[in-house]
């Protein structure tokens, strides 16, 4: 039976946003002062909730409409809410990390902006499509080299009793324990959290060779739900290089990902412009605007940084199309200016025709915790949509949309990139859309990505039937959808257009489903022949993972 999940719930846009502590090597080196944002679509105010650690009390709570967002001010520098201590690294913890929580279930969006005095970065939290139990630890290599930095991973519980097992690092990675930087050396880890508690983990490059990557891509599993953060603080990309900068974001669950993504450039050049993919199974291709043979082919917890060459131009706004064959993380590491001090990091959601057509709203888009950034906005947009159906406004009014861009590879999708835009910023249109928002002030580089990951359907196959080829079934359990499509090692099998497919070779297969004008694929089943000894009886069976 295959299981059909299509969740239609407003990713980014949630009445319930957990936000992880995370931590950075040296304190005020990476931030200091930082400021959440609320802000959402609703025009009737209704009340935030803001609670810390394990607390059933809120610290302080807020009334926020469409016209009024609200700034939570948070303390300054390693507070041990949104930045931990030496001391409270590599523990369990109680009273770090928050949750905003709409009691009427009215949806908002969090994001969260630090800086200090040559760093910023942002985070936005993914909602409810942030928690789950199944992650690849996911941020930029750690290329520069400077005192200042590490890498970072968050995770905060939402249930008693959460069993969480990091593992597939690189076995000579050396994490922070208390006041000890390498004082965790295990090839694996496990720890037990209750709701609200946390757990950050810190490496840091000086400490081990292994601590530049051998992070990225391990996996980290629980037995219930949790929300994790991740990124460096600070990291740089030229290794002949100090230049730095903070780069965090949220991932979703490995369910929420998908196989299809558009990037935009920002303002650096190709070194520190790039996507970087991260596998989370085996075998998977990955495709680069519309080619027929992978750049590369990578294993569960490996990951690939795409040239940045690979874009249609060299200038900001310009895009690039990025397929797998099988589902997988994709990381953005742009830049607010066209220094490699100004590095951030974006996590990206898939491109589908499910995504949202309103983001509404980024509050103060050239606020980073009190001071001005420089900046804009990048829109992918379906390319069926009129541009004059595509409005943008300002804190000033009505915007002018720039030329759009097409995307190689796809006839689904164009981009636009928007600057010189002020005070709260509301993105509509009649098809779906995503946005992100770019800025720099000095050596403070920032980015944020405030679209997806609501909509991207999740299509879950197992094989039924006496589950020996030939003879097995998969079926779609759901819909009914108007037309399918099935697929064996990413090649379509001519005529396999029904709701159900009988394999009778081994291989890696998916369906493609069709409701309306949106078609998606579903997740990847892998099916082989495999010898089962019962009873002195040899039989040969499918293996399905």
């Amino acid at each position: 039976m295959l299981l059909l999940i299509c969740s239609i719930c407003y990713g980014q846009l949630s009445d319930l946003h957990y936000l992880p502590p995370l931590k950075q090597n040296r304190t005020n080196q990476a931030i200091k002062e930082q400021t959440v944002y609320l802000s959402t679509p609703v025009a009737s105010a209704f009340t935030v909730n803001v609670y810390r650690g394990t607390n059933t009390t809120p610290i302080t709570s807020y009334t926020i409409s469409n016209t009024t967002p609200a700034t939570y001010t948070l303390p300054n520098t390693d507070n041990n809410i949104t930045l931990v201590t030496d001391v409270n690294t590599g523990i369990v913890l109680t009273n770090s990390g928050l949750r905003f929580e709409s009691p009427s279930g009215e949806k908002f969006y969090v994001n969260y902006r630090g800086r200090s005095n040559s760093q910023a970065a942002s985070l936005t939290s993914k909602g409810r499509p942030a928690l789950g139990q199944n992650f690849r630890w996911g941020g930029p290599p750690i290329r520069a080299n400077h005192y200042t930095m590490s890498s970072s991973l968050g995770i905060m519980a939402t249930e008693n009793n959460t069993v969480v097992d990091i593992f597939g690092y690189d076995p000579n990675c050396e994490f922070r324990l208390q006041s000890d930087a390498d004082g965790i050396t295990a090839n694996t880890i496990q720890v037990t959290l209750n709701a609200g508690e946390s757990y950050v983990l810190e490496a840091i490059k000086s400490q081990a060779t292994a601590n530049i990557d051998g992070w990225l891509g391990a996996t980290i599993t629980s037995n219930k739900d949790i929300a994790i953060s991740n990124g460096g603080l600070n990291f740089g990309v030229s290794a002949s290089s100090a230049s730095r900068d903070a780069g965090i974001d949220q991932p979703v669950p490995v369910e929420s990902i998908g196989r299809e993504y558009v990037f935009v450039r920002g303002n650096g050049g190709n070194s520190n412009e790039f996507p970087l993919i991260i596998g989370v199974q085996d075998n998977t291709a990955i495709y680069v605007n519309g080619s027929t043979t992978p750049i590369t082919t990578i294993d569960d917890g490996e990951y690939f940084q795409i040239p940045g060459s690979n874009y249609s131009g060299t200038s900001r706004g310009h895009n690039m199309y990025v397929t797998t064959s099988k589902n997988a993380y994709a990381y953005q590491i742009t830049s607010g200016s066209s220094g490699i001090h100004t590095v951030s990091l974006n996590f990206i959601a898939p491109v589908n025709c499910l995504l949202p057509d309103t983001m509404d709203n980024i509050p103060d888009i050239r606020d980073i915790a009190g001071i001005n950034a420089t900046g804009g906005i990048s829109i992918i947009a379906s390319a069926s949509t009129p541009n004059s159906n595509i409005v943008v406004t300002d804190g000033n009014g009505n915007v002018s949309l720039t030329t759009a861009r097409a995307v190689a590879g796809s006839t689904d999708w164009k981009t636009f990139f928007i600057t010189g835009l002020n005070g709260d910023v509301k993105v509509t249109s009649s098809g779906p859309i995503a946005v992100g928002f770019l800025g720099y002030n000095g050596a403070r580089g920032i980015a944020g990505y405030f679209s997806g990951f609501d909509t991207a359907p999740s299509v879950d196959l197992e094989i039924t039937g006496n589950n020996c080829l030939p003879g097995s079934v998969i079926e779609i359990i759901g819909g009914p959808f108007d037309a399918y499509q099935w697929y064996r090692d990413n090649v379509l099998i001519s005529g396999a257009t029904n709701n159900t497919y009988t394999p009778t070779i081994p291989g890696d297969y998916f369906v493609e489903v069709t409701k309306g004008a949106c078609s998606y694929p579903s997740n990847i089943i892998h099916a082989n022949i495999c010898t089962i000894i019962t009873n002195r009886r040899i039989t040969h069976r499918v293996k399905h993972q």
